[in-house]
């Protein structure tokens, strides 16, 4: 091979480097999430601490491709505002609300 072909393949080999480096990654599609409120009316996402009525802001900027179906885990002395909060942000943004319980495990 002539200098000028190794020259010219290392060029091409570096541009095709470069240019899948610079690209970001995927966003991930999620079909469910699920939203935990706990005894002091916290909501989390994710192990993400956020605010009961910016849940599906949230969602729809992490998300932005997805639909998700979004559980509610409440906590037995979590108040009622706090999950009408959660569904009321959540069916506003068109996510629907699934179950109103935690998984185990």
């Amino acid at each position: 091979m002539s200098a000028v072909l190794k020259r010219t393949a290392i060029l091409v080999a570096l541009a095709i480097a470069a240019c899948s480096s610079d690209e970001p990654p995927p966003v991930p599609v999620v079909s469910e999430l699920s939203i935990s409120i706990d005894a002091a009316n916290n909501c989390t996402l994710e192990q993400t601490r956020i605010e009961c009525r910016a849940v599906a802001a949230v969602i729809k900027t992490r998300y932005p491709t997805s639909k998700p179906r979004v559980d509610i885990c409440l906590d037995k002395q979590a108040r009622y505002e706090a999950a009408v909060e959660v569904m009321n942000s959540v069916s506003a943004a068109g996510f629907p609300v699934g179950k109103f319980d935690c998984k185990s495990g």
